[in-house]
């Protein structure tokens, strides 16, 4: 058996990740998190307000959708949380499972690549012998639970490398109510 990690080329328009990443470069405008994000384990690089949670609305359903097709997963997936990454030259990202304290019920992940105006920044799973270098408007699929899955970011070169992200979960009284 293989493993269960999933590339889809062009999972978001062109048009939308150009409004991602100008909206992490000059947000349109900014407001406060709702409170419950407080909460949360890290950050995002996106700024909170309309243009933004209209497109993660909309992608974090068709990424609920993709991740129960590839899954085969009767029952619903909610997205817990949505963000956005700007990794920048001598940045990178340890091995790590997205599943973890204090946020165990994280059960699949989806990664969104904006862009491909950089070098390096290859997402990496030590434990299933698979790297991937993005391309951009396209997506990667993988289960969280676990450290089966557990993957890193290589090194930026040079460039910006923008992504989106979403953490799904079975668990509704984990999902985001702004994605419900």
């Amino acid at each position: 058996m293989g493993h269960r990690i999933v590339i889809k080329d062009n999972f978001i328009t062109e048009e939308d990740a150009k409004v991602l990443m100008s909206e992490m470069d000059s947000p349109s405008s900014i407001n406060p998190y709702p409170e419950y994000y407080k909460n949360r384990f890290g950050g995002t690089a996106f700024p909170y307000n309309q243009n933004v949670q209209s497109v993660l609305k909309k992608y974090s359903n068709l990424s609920n959708i993709k991740q129960k097709e590839l899954n085969e997963f009767y029952d619903p997936i909610y997205t817990f949380k949505a963000f956005g990454s700007v990794w920048i030259p001598g940045t990178s990202g340890g091995v790590h499972s997205d599943s973890q304290d204090p946020e165990p019920w994280i059960e699949w992940s989806t990664v969104v690549y904006l862009n491909e105006e950089y070098s390096g920044g290859k997402i990496y799973f030590p434990k299933q012998k698979f790297e991937y270098q993005p391309k951009k408007y396209s997506a990667v699929f993988f289960p969280s639970a676990g450290t089966e899955y557990a993957h890193g970011i290589t090194e930026i070169l040079a460039g910006k490398r923008y992504t989106m992200l979403f953490m799904h979960t079975s668990l509704k009284e984990h999902a985001d109510p702004e994605f419900l």
